[in-house]
């Protein structure tokens, strides 16, 4: 059996690692009783606003979760965590200051997003893919800055010229790109096939097996060098803390039902008047904004109606003129045949005519037999 204590501990290292966050052991075991202190309230408020952030930023939601940054931290958190569904109406009503707000509903919620949507395994594969462990190729700081002489030309024949000059180099440029390009992804395969299974990984990528070589043939490290072994020491060291929270994620959770044990042990939360108002300021804004989003949606809807109607894509344009082509042949075709049809009247009539006319001639018609 894991001590809690030591699996609290690597939460809050993980979410050090990850999202920058201030909480400790002690404002855990705090916020089971619901003790208040400004710090303690402060910190479960920013650690609420950066994982709401990028649960929202995961699911493809940035235009909704940036309108609420006009708002102070706690309402947007609020405002992020009523858009992701979060059942308790408690945490609502609470205000910034630790006068107004419950460290355990803090937690609670905080527990529920951690819970519900993987929040923590995503901020570690975000933050793996902007460090240097996710990059194939280094970073590369262009300095070049080269000066611009168009304003120096005065006739329009040096402009002319100028434009010439330029033309020609950005074609051979784009040529060059296009070569260099195919000779990059031949080096790059080269280098993968030779780190196969190296250090127990699938291959090494350019980054990595560039900085290995400087390691390796160079006593003298530069601090760029030196920056990069720190950077890539952070990130290994986040993906262990993230392994052993997945081995004790279950204690954690297990110690949330005495929190919850605690919860119910404690005296019915009555609304106070500031909880009253708090909660009349978030269920306005709440409206407001999800007005803003269905005027935003209908608007969306009714662009894209008139786009389908205005047939402005090419793909569109050909779709609209070959089924007009096609009515265009179908009502010819029509026509040609109620043409045929006439004629075919008019000719069935004339038949009718003539054989009446040789029936005349014939005196008797009626075949006697003998």
């Amino acid at each position: 059996m894991h001590d809690i204590k030591d699996v609290i501990t690597t939460l809050c290292n993980h979410l050090s690692n990850t999202i920058n966050s201030t909480l400790t052991p002690e404002h855990f075991r705090l916020a089971k009783y619901d003790k208040k202190s400004p710090e303690i309230i402060n910190a479960f408020w920013t650690a609420l606003d950066k994982l709401t952030y990028l649960v929202m930023s995961e699911m493809h939601e940035e235009f909704i979760s940036s309108s609420f940054d006009v708002f102070s931290k706690h309402m947007k958190t609020k405002l992020r965590l009523a858009f992701l569904r979060y059942p308790s109406i408690e945490i609502y009503k609470l205000g910034a200051t630790s006068e107004d707000c419950s460290s355990r509903e803090l937690l609670i919620a905080f527990t529920w997003l951690i819970t519900e949507y993987n929040v923590l395994k995503n901020a570690v594969r975000i933050k793996l893919m902007n460090s240097s462990l996710g990059r194939e190729f280094s970073k590369v700081e262009s300095s070049a800055d080269e000066k611009d002489d168009d304003e120096e030309l005065e006739t329009i024949q040096d402009q002319i010229n100028n434009l010439l000059s330029k033309s020609y180099k950005l074609n051979s440029n784009l040529k060059a790109i296009s070569e260099l390009y195919m000779e990059k992804v031949k080096l790059m395969t080269k280098i993968h096939a030779a780190s196969i299974t190296a250090s127990g990984l699938p291959h090494l990528s350019v980054a990595e097996m560039s900085l290995i070589k400087k390691i390796a043939t160079n006593k003298n490290h530069t601090e760029e060098d030196a920056s990069r072994m720190q950077e890539m020491e952070k990130t290994a060291l986040m993906l262990d803390t993230h392994i052993q929270w997945s081995k004790k994620s279950h204690v954690f959770h297990e110690w949330m039902a005495t929190v919850l044990d605690e919860y119910e042990k404690a005296e019915e939360p009555t609304f106070s008047h500031e909880a009253i108002t708090e909660l009349a300021k978030f269920t306005y804004l709440l409206r407001h904004m999800v007005k803003k989003r269905l005027k935003f949606l209908k608007n969306d809807n009714l662009i894209s109606l008139n786009l389908l109607r205005d047939c402005p894509s090419k793909l569109l344009r050909v779709q609209k003129s070959t089924t007009e082509a096609q009515m265009n042949s179908n009502n010819e075709v029509e026509t040609r045949f109620d043409k045929i049809e006439e004629n075919l009247r008019i000719n069935r009539r004339n038949l009718e005519l003539e054989l009446k006319t040789v029936l005349s001639f014939i005196p008797n018609c009626v075949q006697v037999s003998l």
